[in-house]
Order: structure tokens, then sequence, then C-alpha cells
């Protein structure tokens, strides 16, 4: 499928059966990468590493399927091939009814490890193809080759370069965070639970773990959570605390992809 960049927006939520229908939900299984990507939008490569405990994605799941009814659950990372228990993390999505579609998005290069277990629980995986290191012609035949025996489909995502994301100060102009809030793509997109709670963005765990500074208030509490007032959040239009350390999603700055370097690691690992 072709990906256009900006994505359009489309933030209509309609509410049917009880339930905000929403484009995705995610939740991201690993914080680290095999990968150390520049401009990673979930700053893996600067975070130290973390994974999801099943039972507590199972507890957010319990209460979100009451309120929320996205067309795909999404397991993310970091790398989510590398959360050693990604067969089970895939089994407790199912069993809580909470989409008709579950998707893994990989880089791929942990593919060839994956158990044929997994690729019978899942509908479908991404695959963000990079230049470096480049997927060999081999691994992608395979992929192609699972993809059709189980039924998954393929969604191979060429990422020659990478949105610049990352503030290295946080900005103290209200009128350009409001831009960023209103023109970014990923608040629409990329709806996410963590640790008990739902966040219209990806980015505010990221930045709570890597400057290591509450920005729970970004999203909302699951327990007490009612469609009436997940919807009215959704639909604000007041900016994320966030955004002010965020060009946003659909910033214009692009570089090529590339890999930090070991000195650049040191330097940006807190």
């Amino acid at each position: 499928m072709a990906h256009v960049f900006p994505p359009p927006l489309d933030r209509h939520y309609p509410i049917v059966d009880g339930r905000v229908v929403t484009r995705a939900l995610e939740a991201h299984v690993v914080d680290h990468c095999n990968l150390t990507c520049a401009e990673c939008c979930s700053l893996s490569p600067m975070l130290p590493h973390w994974q999801v405990d099943p039972a507590d994605l199972a507890a957010d799941l319990a209460i979100a399927r009451g309120f929320l009814a996205p067309s795909v659950f999404k397991l993310v990372g970091g790398e989510p091939l590398l959360h050693p228990d990604l067969v089970e993390l895939v089994a407790v999505v199912r069993r809580s009814g909470i989409a008709p579609r579950i998707s893994i998005t990989t880089n791929g290069l942990l593919l060839d490890r994956a158990p044929d277990a997994l690729w019978e629980a899942i509908d479908a995986l991404t695959i963000s193809v990079y230049p470096r290191p480049a997927l060999t012609a081999a691994a992608i035949a395979a992929a192609e080759e699972r993809g059709a025996r189980f039924g998954v489909a393929l969604n191979w995502k060429q990422q020659d370069e990478f949105v610049v994301m990352n503030r290295t100060e946080p900005t103290t102009d209200e009128a350009e965070t409001r831009a960023i809030f209103d023109s970014c793509w990923i608040r629409e997109r990329c709806h996410m639970l963590r640790s008990g709670r739902f966040y219209t963005c990806t980015r505010p765990p990221h930045f709570g773990a890597y400057h290591r500074s509450d920005f729970t208030g970004d999203g909302v509490a699951l327990h007490g959570l009612d469609t009436t007032s997940l919807h009215a959040y959704l639909t604000s239009d007041q900016p994320l605390a966030s955004c002010a350390h965020c060009f946003g999603g659909s910033g214009a700055t692009m570089i090529p992809h590339r890999l930090h370097t070991r000195d650049e690691l040191v330097r940006l690992r807190r």
C-alpha cells in the first residue's frame, strides 16, 4: 500500500453501541530496540530496557474494551520481537476482543526467529524497511512466504527518511505549541494504552522515561473513564504538555535515515 506523508487528518470519532470508534489503538510492548535510529519517534535508542507484563496489558484491555472500538490493535516498540512473551501478548489482545484485527510493527530483522505460533496468531505485519541495515532478499522472500502461508497481510513501509521531531529544549511559545498540536497526525492515528492510562499520542510516556518527568497528565486514567469523557478528551483542542518538547509528526524537516554512533548514544542517554 502507498504511504502518504503527512497522512490526511480525520478526527471524526463516532460513538457506536456505546464505544468510541477509532482508527487504531496500540501498546508499546518494549521500549528498547535492536537498532539505534536517529530521530526514532519512540526514543528507543535513549531509553532503558522495559517490557510490558502480559497481566498488566490484559488489565488495561479489560477496561478499555468497555468504551473503545479500534479497527486494529497494534503491538509496537521499540522492537516488539524482542519481547520474550510476544505470542502470549497477542493472545491477551485476542481474548480481550477489543479489535477485529491484530498487527505487529517491526523492522523485520528478527522475523526469522519468530515462531509459527506468532504468525498463526496475528492478522497483519507492518515492516519498516530501512537503508541500513538492509533486509536481505532472502529475508524478504521468507517473510512473504510465511505471510502467504498463514494469511498475514504484509505492509512493507520503506523509510529512507525520518521526521525531525525531538527538540533539544522545549519551546515556550504557546502559539507554536498549539500549531504543532493542531497539525499533528500522531494524536489521531497513534492512540496508546500504557500503565493504566490512555494517551491520544505515544510520545508522553516516552518523554516521561527520557526526561524523568511526569507527563501522565497528557493522558487519562482508564479507571473511572467512560465513553463521554473519552470522547471529550479525544476531541479537546488543548495541546499536550509534551507538545512543547516536540516538533510534531507533521514537521517539515526530514533527514536521511541513519543510526546513532556509540559516542552519540553516550551523550544522549541519561
